[in-house]
């Protein structure tokens, strides 16, 4: 090692243990910033109010560790030159993790069990449990220094900044196309100056967790003939690290399967499997190795998820990787159709009742919540946030810090249900992750038609109207004739008119498959994408389809194309079928000024028949797949 840093850091050891503690961790989160963002001027500059500087300024030898890893000085902060090796900067990082994970630097949180109120109501007792225990966790996994590092090792970082930039340049482009073409873009169109580079890492990251590192398990394959399994009971684990075990039973030669549900997020690194509360922990855990303030969401009628503080909009953002969705809060009550009740935050600072921001059924929800007066449930989480931000080794600055987070928040989290109101039910769907058959025991199914009523107005674009959907990334977009593009619409769901049959998008992370299925329930299913012109000087003049279906065990997919001649009539239409969905173009439809495509999936053999015919089928592999182009060309009347 360096002579000079190892002086610097015997230097640190002669200060007092909570001074070193956090000088050490400050330098800690200072070297892993920069080491996760290489090429981020931001991380590579430390303002002089910053409160990091409050924590190194005490103690001997941090200071001395920030020049001697390159730092400078500039006019109201440090910063570090482009052009300084991080050699000496990991070498620094290797070593304060060692420190830190063989302190064990994780509070200990087990006195927040004396602050369980007095009770003799066994149900709020269990509640006020729940909250400790899920509150003791945070210090216990996520704030585990030693685990964070071990996990910051598993994430591609360098695959995902390039994915980020590339979606970055694409956002970039949208915008020059939306502020070149007004008349075209969307109203909720956002400026350049918006686009927050840790939130589209954000999403690059959930994306893959998704469908590269995690895998969902409603049951395990039998170790012995690996066929299918079905749940048979449940028992406790000896494991500290389970919460249970759970017991599955073959259904080919009857041999018994154990599936442990781990809290501890350690073992999943290398398992990679599992249900929600696998998945939240792993995926809360990589979020604190890369920086992002994050907290652990628990939803008493059974989900976990977490949230990730936005510093660029100032409030918490809703993310969910078992459904690589983010910042959707009310999917669970308008799309799973769940009956909400309680739901907490929390995170190293803080526990909260979050419940406001995932329902916009205020007085449903308040009749649903009996298990405790409200106001003991208030009292209750304001003791334990005192007692840990009044803990020893908490500083002031972050202590006044998150009260201001705290008040921003509960300024979004009073607003009237009402107000959401203007986000349509029908822009929500059912739970995705699991089989059909767990999702519906569940009720987290929506009753509803997803999407259903949506039309394309093509002639807002001009006289050409090209449309491509990616399957993999499920979303759709519009192009110009450059091949740039105009407008993007997020969800399969959200581009089409009528579903019928229970379609759904199928994600199979064995086979690193996806596309639409219909319902297991349902003998057919059927979408409809409605293209309509409602400029009173053009018609249409050719169309264009190109797409991919998979066919199995005699399913079949059947396309059509009705094109309505008339708008005030509608009966003035002509049915056209389509035999060659790769390729199919025409001319028949000159003239016409709203065109209906259906796709009809049906057949099958057996208990997988949902799965014989399937549409827009896709390797997840595929980043720059076109599942389905649609280009309509128009023309003056």
């Amino acid at each position: 090692m360096d002579k000079d840093l190892q002086r610097c850091l015997d230097l640190l050891k002669e200060n007092d243990e909570i001074v070193r503690s956090n000088a050490e961790s400050a330098l800690l989160t200072v070297c892993q910033n920069i080491l996760s963002h290489p090429n981020d001027k931001q991380f590579r500059e430390v303002c002089l109010e910053d409160p990091i500087i409050e924590k190194l300024l005490p103690a001997i030898g941090a200071m001395e560790c920030l020049f001697d890893i390159g730092f400078v000085e500039a006019a109201d902060s440090l910063i570090l030159p482009p052009e300084a090796s991080l050699c000496k900067l990991l070498a620094l990082e290797n070593l304060l993790s060692e420190n830190c994970s063989s302190r064990n630097n994780v509070i200990d949180n087990t006195a927040a069990y004396n602050l369980l109120p007095k009770t003799t109501d066994p149900l709020e007792r269990a509640l006020f449990t729940n909250i400790v225990h899920h509150f003791q966790s945070v210090f216990q996994y996520y704030e585990n220094r030693l685990l964070q590092t071990k996990a910051k090792k598993l994430i591609p970082i360098a695959e995902l900044e390039i994915a980020t930039m590339n979606r970055m340049r694409e956002l970039q482009e949208r915008i020059k196309l939306s502020k070149e073409n007004p008349e075209t873009s969307n109203k909720t169109q956002f400026e350049e100056n918006n686009i927050d580079v840790k939130e589209l890492f954000l999403m690059e990251l959930t994306h893959w967790f998704k469908y590269k590192f995690f895998t969902w398990v409603d049951s395990p394959r039998c170790s012995m003939c690996m066929g299918s399994c079905e749940m048979h009971k449940v028992v406790s684990s000896e494991d500290p690290r389970c919460s249970n075990v759970e017991i599955h039973k073959c259904t080919n030669c009857d041999a018994f399967v154990k599936f442990p549900r781990y809290n501890d997020p350690e073992p999943l690194l290398t398992l990679r499997r599992g249900r929600c509360g696998e998945w939240a922990n792993v995926f809360m855990l990589f979020c604190c190795s890369l920086g992002y303030d994050s907290r652990f969401i628990w939803d008493k009628t059974d989900h976990v998820w977490i949230e990730v503080w936005s510093i660029s909009e100032q409030r918490w953002i809703h993310v969910d990787p078992c459904e690589d969705v983010i910042d959707r809060p009310l999917m669970y009550e308008k799309g799973w159709n769940k009956k909400l009740n309680y739901v907490f935050a929390f995170s190293k600072d803080e526990v909260q009742d979050v419940t406001w921001r995932y329902t916009r059924d205020q007085p449903a929800v308040m009749k649903r919540r009996n298990l405790c007066s409200e106001n003991n449930l208030l009292q209750f989480i304001e003791s334990l946030n005192k007692y840990r931000q009044c803990s020893p080794n908490y500083s002031s600055s972050r202590r006044q810090y998150v009260i201001k987070r705290r008040v921003l928040e509960l300024v979004e989290l009073i607003r009237m249900p009402s107000d959401q109101m203007s986000d349509n039910d029908k822009s929500y769907q059912g739970r995705t992750t699991g089989s059909y058959k767990w999702r519906l025991a569940r009720g987290e199914i929506s009753q509803s038609s997803p999407g259903a009523t949506y039309s394309w107005d093509i002639s807002k674009y001009g006289e050409t109207f090209h449309l491509c959907y990616s399957i993999v990334k499920d979303v759709y977009r519009v192009m110009d004739d450059d091949d740039r593009m105009i407008e993007e619409v997020s969800g399969w769901q959200n581009g089409v008119n009528e579903v019928q049959g229970g379609i759904f998008r199928k994600s199979e992370s064995d086979w690193k498959m996806v596309y639409l299925a219909r319902s297991p329930e349902a003998a057919s299913g059927q979408v409809k994408w409605n293209f309509i012109i409602t400029n009173p000087n053009l018609c249409v003049s050719t169309f264009h389809l190109r797409t991919v279906i998979a066919e199995y065990q005699g399913a079949s997919v059947l396309w059509q194309l009705e094109a309505f001649f008339n708008n005030t009539e509608p009966s003035k239409s002509l049915v056209f079928s389509i035999n060659d969905c790769n390729n199919y173009s025409t001319d028949r439809l000159e003239g016409s000024t709203k065109l209906t495509l259906t796709a009809t999936v049906r057949g099958g053999q057996g208990d997988c028949a949902w799965q014989h015919a399937q549409l827009f089928r896709q390797s997840l592999e595929n980043k720059g797949d076109r599942s389905l182009i649609v280009n309509i060309q128009l023309k003056k009347r």
